[in-house]
């Protein structure tokens, strides 16, 4: 798997949510992408704004379910409560993507060896 992304956005993806995939870190690659200097794109303020807001939820809540600041973006997200189609067609992963833990899902994954 690959991940294109702000730079930024690192930590998140190759700790947090790699992590809460139980993904194998040799078969997951991150490519950071910097805002060109010349734009209005405030940097700083996308960091502080990761570091407090993204990285610290999703330390507290792998899976975006149950700490208020999550739960209400993935509210948010889809406001007409529209469901993917994965459970049904991804069988092996259902239980995954049905998990909302606490903790970290205890189950048996495809990419788990």
């Amino acid at each position: 798997v690959t991940v294109v992304s702000f730079t930024f956005k690192r930590r998140r993806f190759e700790d947090l949510h790699r992590d809460a995939l139980s993904f194998p870190q040799s078969h997951f690659a991150f490519i950071g992408l910097q805002p060109p200097a010349w734009s209005r794109f405030d940097l700083a303020e996308a960091e502080r704004g990761e570091r407090e807001n993204a990285v610290r939820s999703f330390e507290q809540d792998p899976y975006g379910c149950y700490t208020p600041a999550l739960a209400a973006k993935r509210s948010a997200r889809n406001p007409f409560r529209r469901t993917t189609p994965y459970p049904l067609s991804c069988t092996d992963i259902r239980p995954l993507l049905e998990w909302c833990g606490p903790g970290f899902f205890p189950g048996k994954l495809p990419w788990s060896g």
